[in-house]
């Protein structure tokens, strides 16, 4: 459990460290972003002069001091310059998810009180020019990209140059209180609606401070942007974390592109969700299957062999860890999620251990950090009887933005943080799933996650997870990896014409059949009765998915589904 003490400086705010951060950077680079497949660069000062421009800027039009400003977009480099103008004006950032329905992204715009938007991507504009009228607070939409759709009302959308224009001049924002608010991170909603987490300057900045520690970044460090900057690991444990330490950060142009920025770049600090991970391992061993025969022995030879270096890790396990951009890695993190055994074993073997990070909104960044047997200073830790994990923090949320004045923890400072845990053998955190994801049973709640886990380390299966249907009996609900059973079908010569008629061929459902009772045999506490697949492909930005590509349960066991008996 790690203890509570002080971290040094913790008076410093969020704005103040990343300003010094970048002024002992100076004309070295700090970030890069990818434009019409260039990479372009800034340094620690162009940093710095950029947020301090758009921070008098937002002053200029009227932004006050303890004012919420939201930020929405995909991950890009005007977006980290958004959030940290903003911060560096006085103001309170929040970060939204662009890929939520439109209904839910008016109420968290509602909810922080958000009366400027800084808009990244024309599809983000023209939306929120749509909800304008659903959110009165709302007073000015600032277009954060270069190139944007002119067709859009210019009244009501401020182009970037001219905020920064009606800031010229003015004197460079004066320090806020530090326990003033600074950011609202939400939650991942996985089950039920995401809520604004609070915190201050001086908590946000102790967390980023904490986690380049726990992390051990430096300025010999690159990392590419790969999960959700709205997401609190990676805008405070990610790019927050990664400006104070002096590591390079890498945008992708887009999200398309981002598997190829990575072999490009080859970072030695790679963060990404389980599925993710569980995707590269995925495309490795079906292009396994095309190579020849000696190759394939070859590459099975060296990874059985784990970690240990020699002749056939150089010649047939380095190039594997080059083409998935994992030459120079020395920290790869499985975020977002709890990560999966049989993903993790496999890295392992490849010499590129997984390591577990597991955070939280409400505590303002990084919890522990899983495998590698580090906490983080100033957050304890508990399990209770139940299972449910409880935090202890120095740098907690003052409350969630839209909700009355409460209490956030009980009498001696624990929050209740809604996630199943245990201790793993070795002493450390291990978080499964959410208490609300326990199932009614005979005897008490029963814990569906050692079957979940045994499902998804099937190559044929990207995501799962296992509910009570309408009738009371146990079901797996079933996300198909395309990929793999594709493959499946084309060599046994399973007719299908698309991702639906796949999910529906019966040999499809026979291997899915198959799987489910090898399940059931190994997880004798818990008997799947039915599974039923989600017969369409998901990805990023469909209601069913969270930020970090985990299913959404609360919507998907409301769906009709073809069930099918074990």
């Amino acid at each position: 459990m790690a203890s509570n003490d002080k971290h040094p400086g913790a008076e410093a705010t969020l704005a103040t460290r990343v300003d010094a951060a970048l002024a002992r950077r100076g004309d070295a680079t700090v970030a890069r972003w990818k434009r019409f497949g260039l990479w372009q660069t800034a340094s620690g000062r162009e940093l710095a002069q950029r947020i301090g421009s758009i921070a008098r800027g937002l002053q200029a039009v009227g932004l006050a001091s303890g004012e919420v400003a939201a930020v929405v977009g995909d991950n890009s480099l005007e977006w980290l310059l958004a959030d940290l103008a903003i911060v560096a004006a006085g103001g309170v950032a929040a970060g939204l998810d662009a890929h939520v329905d439109d209904d839910v992204l008016a109420r968290q715009l509602t909810d922080s009180g958000a009366c400027i938007v800084m808009a990244v991507g024309d599809t983000v504009l023209r939306r929120i020019q749509r909800l304008r009228t659903r959110c009165p607070a709302l007073r000015q939409v600032v277009v954060m990209h270069e190139q944007w759709d002119h067709a859009a009302d210019e009244r009501q959308a401020m182009p970037l140059a001219a905020l920064e224009a009606a800031g010229a001049g003015r004197p460079a924002p004066a320090a806020t209180d530090p326990d003033a608010p600074a950011l609202i991170v939400f939650g991942s909603a996985m089950t039920g609606p995401a809520r604004g987490a609070v915190l201050s300057g001086r908590h946000a900045g102790a967390q980023a401070a904490r986690a380049a520690e726990a992390l051990g970044l430096t300025d010999t460090d690159e990392r590419l942007v790969m999960t959700p900057l709205h997401h609190v690991l990676e805008r405070v444990v990610g790019a927050h974390a990664a400006l104070l330490a002096g590591t390079v950060l890498n945008f992708p142009e887009r999200a398309e592109t981002m598997l190829l920025d990575l072999a490009e770049l080859q970072p030695t600090v790679i963060q990404a969700a389980p599925l993710v991970w569980a995707s590269l391992c995925s495309a490795i061993e079906l292009n396994l299957a095309e190579t020849t025969r000696l190759q394939r022995w070859a590459f099975r030879r060296a990874h059985v062999a784990g970690q240990s270096r020699g002749l056939g890790d150089r010649l047939a396990l380095a190039p594997v860890r080059a083409r998935l951009g994992l030459a120079r890695a020395r920290l790869c993190l499985s975020a977002g999620a709890p990560m999966r055994g049989s993903t993790a074993d496999w890295f392992a073997a490849l010499g590129r251990p997984l390591v577990d990070l597991y955070g939280s909104a409400e505590a303002g960044g990084m919890v522990a950090l899983g495998q590698a047997g580090r906490t983080v200073a100033g957050v304890a830790w508990r399990v209770a009887d139940d299972g449910e994990v409880w935090l202890r923090s120095d740098s907690m949320f003052s409350g969630y933005a839209g909700a009355p004045a409460a209490s956030v923890s009980d009498a001696q400072g624990w929050w209740a943080t809604g996630d199943f845990g245990a201790h793993g053998a070795d002493g450390l955190l291990r978080v499964l799933g959410r208490i609300s994801e326990l199932l009614p049973g005979d005897a008490g709640p029963v814990a569906p996650f050692g079957s979940e886990q045994a499902l998804r380390s099937s190559p044929y299966v990207a995501d799962a997870f296992v509910h009570r249907d309408a009738a009371g009996r146990l079901c797996a609900r079933i996300l198909l990896n395309q990929d793999s059973v594709v493959k499946y079908a084309q060599d046994r010569a399973i007719p299908f014409t698309h991702f639906r008629s796949l999910c529906q061929a019966a040999g499809v459902r026979d291997l899915v059949a198959i799987l489910v009772s090898e399940v059931n045999a190994a997880q004798t506490k818990l008997h799947i009765e039915h599974f039923s697949l989600i017969e369409r492909s998901l990805a990023l930005g469909d209601a069913e998915l969270t930020p970090v590509l985990t299913l959404r349960r609360r919507l998907l066991v409301t769906e009709a589904g073809v069930s099918s008996k074990t």
